[in-house]
Order: C-alpha cells, then sequence, then structure tokens
C-alpha cells in the first residue's frame, strides 16, 4: 500500500466512524437526507449523467464524489477527512499527468502527509485549523 493510500484509508476511517460511505466513488441520498447509497461503479459515464438527469422516480437526489461527502458535515474531524481526501485525489490526478514532480506537487505532498500525521496522532481526531490545507492548483509551465 502506497502512503497516499494510507493516509486515504485514515480518512476513510474518519468517514467510517461518522456514517459516511468507506469507498470512492460517485454517491446519491434523498434531498431530506439519509444515508448515501454508491452509484454503481459498473455505470459508464454517461449513464450516470442520465440517472443524475432523469430521476424517474420523481424523487429529488443530491449527488457527491466520495472525496466531497463530508465536506459540509457539522463535525469538524469529518470535514478535515473530505480535505485531505479531497487533496489527496487532486494530487494524484497531477502526478499521473506529468512525468516529472513539480515543486508544488512537493509542497502539497509535505503539507498532506503534516495533515495526516497530524490527524492519525490526535486521540480526539479534532479538526485541523482550516488553514494548514491550502492545496494550489499546479503552476501553468
Amino acid at each position: 500500500m502506497s502512503l497516499l493510500e494510507t493516509i486515504e484509508a485514515a480518512a476513510g476511517q474518519v468517514y467510517g466512524r461518522n456514517g459516511l460511505p468507506q469507498s470512492p466513488g460517485h454517491y446519491r441520498r434523498p434531498a431530506e437526507g439519509g444515508a448515501w447509497e454508491p452509484l454503481g461503479v459498473a455505470l459508464t459515464p454517461a449513464e450516470k449523467w442520465a440517472l443524475i438527469g432523469g430521476a424517474s422516480d420523481g424523487g429529488r437526489w443530491r449527488y457527491c464524489a466520495y472525496e466531497a461527502l463530508g465536506a459540509h458535515s457539522e463535525l469538524p474531524a469529518v470535514r478535515q477527512a473530505s480535505a485531505i481526501l479531497a487533496a489527496c485525489q487532486g494530487l494524484r490526478l497531477r502526478l499521473v499527468e506529468r512525468s516529472i514532480i513539480a515543486p508544488q506537487d512537493l509542497a502539497d505532498s509535505i503539507r498532506l502527509g503534516e495533515a495526516w500525521r497530524r490527524m492519525v496522532e490526535d486521540s480526539n481526531h479534532s479538526p485541523l485549523a482550516a488553514t494548514t490545507l491550502h492545496f494550489l492548483p499546479p503552476d501553468e509551465d
């Protein structure tokens, strides 16, 4: 397991302890609340858009990617886990796109590691200050 996967797993455990899914993917839930349910990994992007656009059961749904499920939680630890998952996803996408690691990627990796370390070490899983998670988009070359 890579360090990035380890960090994602730790953030996923925070999600799990607070009733959120622990598997990456896209989810939906009734607008009135309730549990998030996976859209399905076998769906093509076109099928997902059709599902989102055509609520055939007449109900109203909210849709969300795994990384963002906890972004608006009332619990600071869940918001922190969401920020860490989003940072992992962004860093992974940038590293896959290029063959050379940019200085910003290295800086983001260090901040991500520090955020993870604090999350794991804090037995109460209290949140990091929002100012510690500043992940900037990569510089355009």
